[in-house]
């Protein structure tokens, strides 16, 4: 039986392989037509691997251009046209060039356009904060000297571009990030207590909404892009400190303090502003892309509520202020994030809108291939 299935198999991929070359033959065939002088017979030649969908993509981009040019030459500018914007079907990105292909052909293509209007993408990551001082606060009043240590943060969202041209487009996403920063103050820096070490960390879940101008290439394997603009960040939550308190008193003995964290959004606002700076690359994987992107976001808002600094949620006194001799900054929050994703373009291979300045841009590129 096992061997019935094997002979089978072998049969139908033998008989799939078959009719491709059998295809890549006609194909082959109705060039020859062409170099001929012979054009009328080539439609119905490529017709059957054309409608039984029996050529691949590349071969069905040269079965559309021959239509194209063949239809041209009998003067049939609507099938050409048709031809022309299967091809496009078959190869999105298929870029005339009057240096390889027939002049009208390169003039036609000028009508057509296959750039995604809309290009969604997913992205996914790390990050890491950095907190920036606007005003030190301190329950002494004298100042003091702190440390930032980065912490892992991750990111996950998506997005889309709405394109203006082939490099130019308008971004907007929508992502979700935890981050977090760890804060040291080491003993001698001018803490209310002499010989003090104090550490806090603060986690935080945002939501973030970029907006942005970004500039990429369009042609090539792997495309750099680039792009800047502004973000609304809203702060959904946030959780600390994770106290660790030490002092050494002068006997040389040891006292250790820890506590729990606890919910610090009331002491935050929840909406924020920053700019954004990123940049990344491309990598085409048939019309798809994975990219790579690094990006910079600059906070602009101060995260902490004057009025809330020393209370807490119910209005009493907040006795960590007293405990650990901490009171939080007024600071801004910068944001660096590594991420990969996957973009998926919306290609609508399409006739463009008609321009007054058509026929002078034909005029001009007449000339330019005149002159060459």
């Amino acid at each position: 039986m096992r061997w019935r299935i094997v002979i089978f198999c072998f049969f139908i991929s033998s008989s799939a392989w078959a009719q491709r070359v059998d295809c890549e033959q006609i194909l082959i065939q109705a060039d020859d037509e062409f170099n001929a002088g012979r054009y009328y017979g080539i439609s119905a030649l490529l017709q059957p691997c054309l409608d039984k969908n029996d050529f691949t993509n590349e071969q069905k981009v040269r079965a559309y251009l021959l239509l194209t040019q063949a239809y041209l030459i009998l003067d049939n500018p609507t099938a050409a046209e048709e031809s022309y914007l299967q091809l496009l079907k078959a190869d999105p990105e298929y870029v005339a060039n009057p240096a390889r292909d027939p002049i009208d052909v390169y003039y036609l293509s000028k009508k057509f356009t296959s750039t995604p209007i809309i290009t969604p993408h997913i992205r996914g990551g790390f990050n890491t904060s950095i907190p920036r001082i606007i005003h030190e606060l301190t329950v002494s009043g004298t100042a003091i000297e702190t440390r930032n240590v980065l912490k892992l943060g991750v990111q996950l969202g998506v997005g889309f571009d709405l394109n203006l041209t082939n490099n130019i487009s308008i971004g907007a996403e929508g992502n979700f990030s935890n981050r977090g920063f760890k804060r040291n103050t080491e003993k001698g820096s001018g803490k209310y207590f002499g010989s003090d070490n104090l550490s806090t960390i603060e986690r935080q879940n945002w939501f973030d909404i970029p907006l942005y101008i970004k500039y990429a290439d369009d042609s090539g394997k792997i495309r750099p892009f680039g792009y800047a603009g502004f973000a609304f960040n809203l702060l959904l939550s946030s959780r600390g400190n994770d106290w660790e308190y030490r002092y050494e008193f002068s006997d040389g003995s040891v006292k250790e303090i820890t506590d729990r964290p606890e919910t610090l959004t009331y002491k935050r606002n929840l909406l924020n502003h920053s700019l954004v700076f990123g940049g990344g690359a491309k990598y085409k994987i048939g019309k798809n892309f994975l990219y790579a992107d690094l990006r910079y976001m600059m906070g602009l808002s101060n995260l902490t509520k004057e009025e809330n600094i020393y209370y807490l949620k119910d209005g009493s006194f907040d006795p960590s202020v007293v405990k650990f001799a901490e009171v939080s900054d007024f600071f801004r929050l910068d944001n660096i994030s590594i991420s990969v994703g996957f973009i998926r373009p919306l290609y609508n291979p399409r006739k463009k809108a008609k321009s007054p300045f058509d026929f002078l841009k034909r005029k001009s590129e007449t000339a330019t291939t005149a002159k060459e």
